[in-house]
This record gives structure tokens, sequence and C-alpha cells, in this order.
């Protein structure tokens, strides 16, 4: 009986110790003596663009460098946060230090990319937490993800914070209402901890009102010999506007929009390169962003590759159809990254239905594009110029105008309904056609009339009409 009730004592007084403030975090051992400290600004919501700045600034980090993070942030990406994360963490096997500076909140977001970092210092006023993931509905109102995203965000908050030695149970409670920390949160109440919670309850190490002070703060007196700023490049600028929603689709669209007009005009080289460039633009920006991988890349190149042979011998169907799932297939796999955060949370959270949005967007918008100019393009000036000065000056676009022209006034049959437009073969030879008027059912008999832009103006022909 003796034995069980110390045993009781022992569990309880751990308890009890457990829910204790613990003080100001200690700082790390391994400090470099003579360091360069590298400041990187997070003042922004974290986005890909954020997560590729700290990738290249710890990348540039040398023996003796501390990286500090100027954090000031009520959030962004689940995947950019995880990346940084991901990076902070891996500064250590370098042998290389970090600081997180809660100047003045780290958010959601920036509560995991503080919890990184070796050492959290923490301004005047600072706030950290409420790092639950929300989604937002059809009206624009947040409300908090599935339990799937609320478990894989409190587990990497948890493996976070004990990989630098720090609770994992308060680092939890800044995720799920329900985890419960004696004497600091309670039962349904969400954690976010500010300067004073922050540094009784051993989350940061020292308050600091500006970056002379965190120096100070970390036994540095004499202050370093070099400090160095790491700004925003030109190259992930434009990675993080590329990777937005709307920039993103805007190009895929016109990607998609310039490879039809070059498929429908039977492989003029104009359309065709302003579509690779649009949507190599596309993966360039996703690309600096490390969203899209080299598979994707080259699953789009694939893909364009099949297209292409449609445009080379046409009627295949099944390379375009190949190609063209292989295109959109890339183009999905670039708004996502699967590789640090799984299926399932990224579907939960909403990130999956969303890539899908911004594509069945860019295609409806297409489409639209589309429709307008098989319409409207053929007697423009712009159309003309497309088909008869850019493309026809060349030996190809000539051969090409040769041949459509030399079957004007010849009869052929149509290879599919004609409701306008589609194809017909004359003397074996496969053109794209639009009748003039009515609409002209398949294996029917036509006479090609003349040509207009991209194609031939065909009439339904009588079966006694001769060829």
């Amino acid at each position: 009986m003796r034995v069980w009730a110390t045993v009781t004592c022992v569990l309880i007084l751990s308890g009890l110790a457990a829910a204790r403030p613990s003080g100001p975090a200690s700082l790390p051992e391994g400090l470099p003596r003579q360091p360069r400290f590298v400041f990187v600004s997070l003042h922004e919501e974290i986005s890909l663009g954020t997560a590729a700045l700290v990738h290249r600034a710890a990348r540039g980090l040398e023996g003796g460098d501390v990286l500090v993070l100027d954090i000031r942030t009520f959030g962004g990406r689940l995947d950019a946060a995880v990346a940084i994360r991901d990076v902070l963490l891996q500064l250590k096997q370098r042998g290389r230090k970090c600081v997180g500076f809660v100047n003045p909140r780290a958010i959601s977001a920036g509560a995991l990319i503080a919890y990184a970092t070796d050492v959290i210092v923490v301004s005047s006023g600072a706030t950290m937490g409420a790092a639950t993931p929300v989604q937002f509905d059809g009206r624009g109102d947040a409300r908090p993800a599935g339990e799937k995203v609320i478990s894989y965000m409190r587990e990497e908050m948890r493996a976070t914070a004990e990989a630098r030695h720090r609770s994992g149970d308060i680092a939890e409670a800044m995720v799920d209402p329900d985890v419960v920390v004696k004497g600091l949160s309670p039962r349904g109440k969400l954690l976010t901890l500010d300067t004073r919670t922050a540094l009784e309850w051993g989350v940061a190490s020292f308050e600091a009102q500006d970056r002379a002070g965190l120096i100070r703060g970390l036994g540095y007196k004499q202050g370093p010999r070099r400090i160095a700023e790491v700004r925003w490049s030109w190259a992930e600028r434009l990675g993080a506007w590329i990777s937005s929603p709307l920039v993103s689709s805007l190009l895929m669209s016109l990607g998609m929009l310039a490879l039809f007009l070059g498929l429908y005009s039977g492989g003029s080289p104009v359309p065709l390169a302003l579509g690779g460039a649009f949507l190599a633009l596309y993966f360039f920006g996703h690309h600096l962003t490390h969203l899209a991988g080299l598979e994707d890349i080259l699953l789009f190149v694939v893909g364009l590759g099949l297209v292409l042979v449609e445009v080379f011998h046409p009627g295949l169907i099944v390379p375009a159809v190949l190609g063209g799932l292989c295109i959109i297939g890339s183009l999905l796999l670039g708004l996502v990254d699967l590789s640090r955060v799984p299926l399932g949370v990224q579907w939960q959270s909403g990130r999956i239905l969303s890539a899908l949005a911004t594509l069945c967007g860019a295609f409806l918008m297409t489409l639209v594009l589309g429709a307008l100019a098989v319409r409207m393009l053929p007697g423009s000036r712009l159309g003309r110029s497309l088909t008869l000065t850019t493309v026809l000056q060349g030996s190809a676009g000539g051969r090409e105008r040769s041949r459509m022209e030399a079957v004007v006034g010849a009869v052929g049959r149509a290879l599919g309904d004609l409701r306008p437009s589609g194809r017909i073969t004359v003397d074996g030879q496969r053109f794209e056609a639009r009748v003039e008027h009515g609409f002209v059912e398949r294996g029917a008999r036509v006479r090609v009339l003349g040509r207009r832009g991209f194609e031939l103006v065909v009439a339904k022909a009588r079966e006694e009409e001769p060829t």
C-alpha cells in the first residue's frame, strides 16, 4: 500500500509541476562567438514566395551565421508554413542557429514557424498562437477546418515544439481547443500566448523591443561584427505573383486558348508558340516557389509533344487526347504540394477543391474565348495577320495556303457532322471546314466554295454534281 501511495503522490506532484509555469526558456548551447546575423522579415501573409525566400536565406548561411526571422504575420498557406518549418529544422543538422523574433505577432502559420526556431524572442505586446486551420465558405466566412486537417496541424505543432525541447501540450492547445493545459488553457478555448505567458511558460527566452535588444539578449553585449538583411528577389516576387490563384488561372486560360487556336488553324506556329510560352511561364513561377517539381514539368512536356504529333499528323485523335490529359494533370499538380501535406489533408482543407476550381475556371474561360475567336477571328484584321502574314509567309505556311486554294471548287466528303464546323476530306486530304448555310451530316458530299481564315467554306453538294 505504501508503494502505491508513493507512486500516486509522485504522479500527482508531476502533474502539478507540469501545470506550473517554468519561467523563460534557456538559451541553447553552441551559439557562435562572433556571428553574422542574417535577418529575414516575414511581415506579410505566409505564401509560397515566403517559403522560397526563407529557403534561399537558409541555403546561403555560412559557419557562424545566425538566422533571425522577424515575424509579423496573421498566417497564410499551410503548405508554405510546413516548407519553412522543414527548412528551419534542417538547420540543426548543419550546425546553424535560428531565432524567431515575434514582433509583435505570430498567428496561425506564423506560430508554427516560430516554434521551428532555436530561440523565440518576444516584443512588448506580442501574441503567438491561434494556429487552428480555417477554410472559407462561399460567402467568405471563415470556419474551422475538418478534423483531419486539425489533427495534422496538431501533430505538426507538437513534433516541432518537441524537436526544439518545448512543451508539446502548449503547442497542441494553439491548434485544438479541446486540448487542456492546466493553469493556462481551459477546454473549449484556443490558446494564444501574450508576452508574459510566453515567458512564464517557457516558450520564449526573453523580451526585446528591437533588433539591437535581441542581439544583446542573446549575450552579445558588444554587438556582432556583421549584420545582413535578406530581401525579396525579383524571382521570388514573380513566383509569388504567378502562383496566386488569379494569375495562375489567367496564364492557364491564355496558354490553353493559344494551343487551341494553333490546333484549330492547322498547326499555325504563332499561337502554338504563345501557348507554350504562357504555360512555360506558369510552370516557371510555380517551380520558383517549389510547388511544381521537375516531374510535373516533364509531364507537361510529354503532353505538349503528343499535341504536336496531332498537329503534324492530323486525324489520329489519340495523341491529342492523351496530350491534353497530360497537360491538364501537370497543371493540376502544379497547384498543390503533395510532398509535404498529405492528399487527405489537402482535400479536407479545401486546397484540392481550390485547385480544381482554378483549373475549371481556366477551362471555362478558354471555352468562352475559344468560341468567340472561332466566330470572330477569321474575318478580323488580327486573324488575317496571324494566318496570312505571320504564318503563311513561311515555307510551311505557304504550302498550306497553296494546298487549301488548290481544292477550291472541288467536291469532297464530310468526315463528321458539320454544325457548322468540322473536318472534310478532298482528294484524300483533310481540311477544317465550315458550312456556309445550315449543316451537313457525316458522309455527305460538299463543294468547296473558298477559304476564309483558318478553314475552308463549303456547301452541300448534290449527289449527281460532278467533282
